[in-house]
């Protein structure tokens, strides 16, 4: 998982999409009870459909949880938030009146957003939204701080310190950072069953990332085509590509060479 910069996404967003997600977002509050509400929701889904076509491709394609492209299937648009139901809370109704909130919505594979079983693993989002506080949790429309006081007990794309707890193992497992807090532990924890990041196919190309990255790293200590090496490891960990952060991770073994600390920009 990568940081996803909010000013970008909205940079993206034109006046049209903004007056149709206004429109819906008020004729949902307007709405008289649930069941208004839920057909309400069914009939504008258009809406978060042109939000991603709004998308520049690179924020397309990527899954904003899991890295991958056509590894692990289409691409959709996740509420972050539960709009229909929260699965950690059974008395709660969904975050329905974000439903048309931008902020609300992050790009998605399907095995990230849907509920998959394997023989080895399960995980998918679904309507899961556990967090580190649930006393505060918001339930309607009127909760709003308690809206800006919940911690969300998984990683969020949209939280520029959550990228750095995640890290992998020597054969492509996701891991909490070295140093992460018993609360870090659990956020990663958490987001490995979520979004089903221990999937077989998934840890095999994190793998072949490390396999990569240290051919790279010989050819480096070997004065071997240095500039080929070092142009290979920087696109790698471009924010755009395919798993950027497990490479990033595996690079970061090797932060005593200067070629290393000048891709990763380190001190």
């Amino acid at each position: 998982m990568r940081w996803i910069s909010k000013d970008n996404i909205e940079r993206c967003l034109n006046q049209a999409w903004r007056d149709m997600a206004n429109q819906a977002r008020d004729k949902l509050l307007s709405a008289p009870d649930a069941n208004t509400r839920k057909a309400i929701l069914q009939a504008s889904s258009n809406v978060w459909r042109a939000f991603y076509e709004l998308l520049p491709p690179h924020l397309q394609h990527k899954c904003w949880y899991c890295e991958t492209e056509i590894l692990r299937s289409d691409m959709t648009v996740d509420h972050f938030r539960p709009k229909n139901k929260v699965d950690d809370d059974k008395t709660h109704d969904g975050y329905w009146w974000l439903a048309f909130d931008w902020q609300n919505y992050r790009c998605a594979c399907t095995f990230c957003n849907s509920r998959r079983v394997f023989e080895e693993t399960q995980g998918g989002k679904g309507c899961r939204f556990p967090l580190e506080n649930p006393e505060v949790r918001a339930f309607t429309p009127l909760d709003e701080i308690n809206l800006s006081n919940e911690r969300p007990y998984f990683l969020d794309p949209f939280n520029i310190d959550d990228e750095k707890l995640l890290w992998f193992d020597n054969d492509g497992y996701p891991i909490p950072k070295p140093d992460a807090t018993d609360s870090q532990q659990t956020k990663v924890n958490n987001s490995t069953e979520i979004f089903h990041l221990d999937e077989k196919r998934l840890t095999r190309a994190r793998n072949d990332v490390r396999i990569e990255v240290e051919k790279q790293i010989k050819n480096i200590k070997n004065n071997d085509n240095v500039q080929t090496a070092k142009a290979k490891l920087r696109s790698m960990v471009d924010n755009t590509e395919m798993l950027s952060r497990a490479a990033i991770v595996y690079l970061r073994a090797h932060r005593e060479l200067p070629e290393v600390k000048d891709i990763l920009n380190l001190d």
